[in-house]
C-alpha cells in the first residue's frame, strides 16, 4: 500500500503552527502561573502586616524568639514567594522584574496595615514588632508604613528603570509597529562611543533577500548575544531606521 505524502509546501507550515502552538500554550502556562504566584505574595506579605500584632512570641536567651502561629513565618514565606515570582515573570519583566516584585511585596504590607487600621486593630500609633526572622525594632504603624511606602518607591523606580533598558535593548516598541520588520543580524567591528555603548556595523538580509550593513550605536553586551535587526521595509538601509535588539537567547534557537 503507498502512503500518500503531504507537499513540502504544506508540511512546513503546518509545522511552524505547531511549534507557534506549543510556543503558545508555554505562554499562556507561564502567564496563569505569574498570575497566581503574585496573587500569593500579594496574601502572605498582607498577612504579615494584617495580623502583626496577633502574634505571640516567646524568646528565650539561649534559643531566640518563637512562634506557633502562621504570621510568624510570613515575612520568609513572602520572601521565598518573592524569588519563585521573580524567576517565573522574569520573561515578561526582564530587568524591571526585581523592582516589580519589590513594590508589589511593599504595597501588599502597606495594604495589611491599612486593613488592619480600618478593622480597628491597631491605630497609627500603635508600636509593634515585625518578623524577620526575629523581631525587628519596635515602631510605630505610622512609622511602618512611612517606611514600606518608602521601599514600594525604590521598587517602582527600579520597574521603570529596568522596563526602560529592556525596551531599548530588545526595541519591543519598534518591533510591533507598523512597517519594520525584524531579521537575523550579526554585528562587526566596535568603536566606542560613550560607556558601555559603541558603534558597530549590523548585518542582515531583507525580507527580498537584499544584503544591508548599516552602522548603528549598541550597548556591549549585544557583542556577545544573538542579535536581530529591526529595519524600515522601505528604507532598510537608513540608519536613522535601524535598531538592534538584543532578545532572550531562547527566542532564536530553531527545532
Amino acid at each position: 500500500m503507498l502512503s500518500a505524502r503531504r507537499p513540502r509546501g504544506v508540511a512546513e507550515p503546518l509545522r511552524q503552527g505547531r511549534e507557534l502552538g506549543r510556543k503558545s500554550y508555554g505562554v499562556v502556562l507561564r502567564g496563569l502561573a505569574c498570575a497566581l504566584l503574585a496573587w500569593q505574595v500579594w496574601l502572605v506579605w498582607h498577612l504579615s502586616t494584617y495580623d502583626a500584632t496577633s502574634a505571640g512570641w516567646s524568646c528565650y536567651d539561649d534559643v531566640g524568639c518563637g512562634s506557633d502561629q502562621l504570621v510568624a513565618m510570613a515575612p520568609e514565606l513572602g520572601i521565598g514567594a518573592d524569588v519563585l515570582l521573580g524567576f517565573v515573570a522574569a520573561r515578561f519583566l526582564h530587568r524591571a522584574t526585581v523592582g516589580a516584585v519589590i513594590a508589589l511585596s511593599a504595597l501588599a504590607a502597606a495594604v495589611g496595615w491599612y486593613d488592619a487600621l480600618a478593622d480597628g486593630r491597631v491605630a497609627y500609633g500603635t508600636v509593634t514588632d515585625y518578623m524577620l526572622l526575629a523581631p525587628v525594632g519596635r515602631h510605630s504603624v505610622a512609622a511602618w508604613l512611612t517606611f514600606l511606602w518608602s521601599v514600594a518607591a525604590v521598587g517602582g523606580l527600579l520597574a521603570v528603570w529596568g522596563a526602560a533598558v529592556s525596551l531599548r535593548r530588545t526595541a519591543a516598541l519598534r518591533r510591533v509597529r507598523a512597517g519594520f520588520a525584524t531579521a537575523e543580524a550579526r554585528l562587526e567591528g566596535w568603536r566606542p562611543v560613550r560607556g558601555r555603548r559603541g558603534e558597530v556595523t549590523v548585518v542582515f538580509h531583507d525580507r527580498q533577500g537584499a544584503r544591508h550593513a548599516v552602522p548603528v550605536v549598541v550597548d556591549r553586551v549585544a557583542l556577545d548575544r544573538p542579535v536581530l535587526a529591526v529595519y524600515d521595509t522601505e528604507r532598510p538601509a537608513d540608519p536613522e531606521r535601524t535598531r538592534v535588539a538584543v532578545p532572550r537567547q531562547r527566542l532564536l534557537r530553531s527545532s
